[in-house]
């Protein structure tokens, strides 16, 4: 699992660039209780949900925003994860409490967090990813600070959804 908290920053910089955002598909699900929904937003061909390919190995970036017309990354969801050979390798769930990445945050750093991928094909351009996001995420109150697993919140969040290519 990757360790640090990290935000798709071509996401969210993209993001902040637009104006005009249209609705796309959801995550949708339970945190800390309550049900739940994050739209992953597109202006213009790009697309808050990203991957890349690197023969073999693909990058996704997922961010969500509680919003369908705004940018705002205020409660926003971000997954980003790693696949060898369509295999699952590193990933990072955030749940943003506040205006930035900064903390602080819930991370599934030092949590108990299990992403489940349930399929990912790439056709062209766009990569369909199905799974979901089940356990706690862990409190980082302050940046340098140790996430706490004692001050956590619950996550079970399912998304299937179509990823644009990145091209470097």
């Amino acid at each position: 699992m990757m360790r640090g908290w990290k935000l798709p920053a071509l996401s969210m910089a993209a993001a902040c660039l637009w104006s005009a955002p249209a609705l796309a598909e959801r995550l949708e699900g339970v945190l800390d209780g309550k049900e739940r929904e994050w739209f992953i937003l597109r202006h213009e061909g790009d697309s808050t949900a990203t991957f890349t390919d690197l023969g073999g190995m693909h990058t996704i970036d997922v961010v969500g925003f509680v919003d369908p017309d705004s940018w705002n990354s205020r409660d926003s969801l971000s997954i980003s994860m790693t696949l060898m050979d369509g295999e699952v390798t590193d990933y990072d769930v955030l749940y943003l409490i506040g205006t930035s990445a900064m903390p602080p945050l819930y991370t599934s750093e030092e949590a108990d967090v299990r992403l489940l991928l349930e399929s990912f094909d790439v056709d062209g351009n766009t990569a369909r990813v199905v799974g979901r996001v089940e356990g706690t995420l862990a409190l980082q109150a302050t940046l340098g600070e140790e996430p706490s697993l004692e001050e956590g919140v619950d996550i079970a969040v399912t998304f299937d959804i179509e990823a644009s290519r990145i091209e470097f």
